[in-house]
């Protein structure tokens, strides 16, 4: 199970994470640009993509048209990492084409998705971000094109993808969402500065009376929070997640960055969906050294920011159609879990977080919480919210 195996390292978790973080965090301050490729070298996949279509006059086409069409108009997560990984290495790779970011929670994005699509305004092309109860009922109301005919065959070989290039797609008709991140995604982070393994070391003693007003969750309504939530009451039952929300006293916020300063001060020595690479600056600064996860029962998988959705009547088809294919290759896909400590749905991709790879031979025992099967359990987690956490 990987559950014992993340009992036995979660003591070291951090110890690990920390030197991945200020790597991250060095990155972040101007060494992810993309190196200069050779287009002959084998282990270059971005040019076995393009070198296999570049002699294609189709696909040489879209290139050229992408590069009239001048930008691809996308959305993803707030975090300045996740912005300059998702745009400053395909600009060095297309500089004809600029890629015009807007960070945004998947809370916040789709409702104005939505009221735009009514007024008839069709601004974006794509969405990389997480798969929420939100982004499905946003499927349901056709805010989206299916993105799977977008995606060149080489990007789609079975064999480089965990559980095949069909198990990437999430929503049931294998078209829309796809992820190319997976790992596990522990619910639950506790900084040991406060509280001890002898106190707390399973999720599923969340409950215990001593944890009033110390534990804090991100916003339930999308995002990590929702999902984290989600795993949870897939694991204890609805009654578990009812008295979470009623009687412990959760502070709740959708700022990733006071989520993180609140974990590390000990403000709140619990947190519930939270993105460990938001401790970044503070593990550069020595600080919350002693951050760890807590066992679950059973391990979500998740996908974090990584996952693509091509919006409805894109205003930049070609262009979009190359940023998908780019981001899927072996060498997008490496520099940006180099930089985010995420991992790889490709095989051949280096972990971000070894941490959190995932047990390729027992596969099934994750709850994924991002497929469509699950979209109930998620939107039963904003209707118990808005019930329960009124004020």
């Amino acid at each position: 199970m990987l559950s014992k195996a993340w009992g036995r390292r979660k003591g070291a978790f951090f110890t690990a994470v920390l030197g991945c973080l200020i790597a991250a965090s060095t990155a972040c301050g101007g060494q992810t640009a993309a190196p200069k490729t050779n287009p002959n070298d084998p282990q270059n996949t971005n040019a076995t993509l393009l070198g296999s279509t570049s002699t294609d006059s189709g696909w040489e086409q879209i290139v050229n048209e992408a590069k009239k069409e001048g930008k691809v108009v996308l959305s993803g997560s707030p975090s300045p990492l996740w912005k300059k990984s998702l745009v400053d290495a395909f600009e060095a790779e297309y500089p004809g084409i600029k890629v015009e970011y807007t960070g945004a929670n998947s809370r916040d994005f789709w409702p104005r998705v939505k009221k735009e699509q009514e007024l008839g305004q069709y601004l974006w092309d794509l969405r990389a971000g997480g798969v929420s109860g939100d982004a499905y009922e946003s499927k349901r109301a056709g805010l989206f094109d299916p993105i799977r005919p977008l995606i060149q065959p080489e990007n789609t070989k079975d064999s480089v993808w965990f559980g095949g290039f069909n198990g990437a797609f999430v929503d049931k008709e294998g078209q829309y969402f796809l992820s190319y991140l997976a790992f596990a995604e522990p619910t639950t982070f506790v900084n040991r500065d406060f509280i001890s393994e002898a106190e707390l070391s399973s999720s599923s003693q969340l409950l215990d009376p001593k944890f009033k007003g110390k534990i804090s969750i991100q916003d339930l309504r999308g995002g990590a929070g929702q999902s984290s939530a989600a795993a949870l009451m897939n694991m204890y039952g609805e009654d578990f997640i009812v008295n979470l929300l009623t009687n412990q006293g959760l502070a709740i916020t959708s700022d990733n960055r006071q989520q993180a300063e609140w974990l590390v001060r000990g403000n709140y020595p619990i947190t519930i969906g939270f993105n460990a690479p938001e401790l970044a600056p503070f593990a550069a600064q020595g600080l919350g050294k002693n951050i760890v996860t807590l066992k679950d029962d059973m391990p979500p998988q998740g996908t974090g920011f990584g996952a693509l959705q091509l919006l409805k009547n894109a205003p930049h088809p070609n262009a979009a159609k190359v940023y998908v294919n780019w981001l899927l290759t072996h060498q997008a896909q490496q520099q940006l879990v180099n930089a985010v400590k995420l991992n790889s749905r490709r095989l051949e991709v280096q972990p971000g977080d070894p941490t959190t790879v995932l047990d390729m031979q027992n596969k099934d025992k994750y709850f994924v919480h991002s497929r469509e099967e699950y979209v109930d359990l998620k939107l039963r987690i904003i209707e118990l919210a808005n019930k329960l956490l009124k004020k």
